[in-house]
């Protein structure tokens, strides 16, 4: 399947599990993929899409830390030009997100309720 070919992800988390699976994904359908993770394992990531035929790099992300985050997606347009999905497969769980203005934070789940 090549339906993203031309097409830039960049996925959070995609140092193991299932942002590593997401990763793969993305690379399977045809997009180059920013790998992103705080971890070492992003370089795994890379090389697995790599010997797959995908292309991918690995980027250093800390999704808790907004210059990391703007860092990744600058990687993505000065080096492809453009950036058309971001996946984030990661959670924070230090504080709520900043997009939780309404006060409902719920730890337990780690999400941002907008109701």
């Amino acid at each position: 399947m090549n339906e993203m070919n031309g097409k830039v992800a960049l996925v959070t988390g995609a140092g193991s599990g299932i942002g590593r699976s997401s990763a793969q994904a993305f690379a399977a359908r045809g997009a180059t993929v920013l790998v992103g993770d705080v971890t070492d394992g992003r370089s795994e990531t890379v090389k697995l899409i790599t010997a797959a035929g995908g292309t991918a790099v690995a980027v250093h992300m800390d999704v808790a830390d907004d210059d990391s985050v703007a860092a990744a997606v600058q990687v993505a347009v000065d080096r492809f030009g453009r950036l058309d999905y971001a996946h984030t497969t990661t959670r924070v769980s230090r504080a709520p997100p900043r997009c939780c203005t309404n006060g409902r934070w719920t730890p337990s789940v780690r999400c941002c309720r907008s109701i």
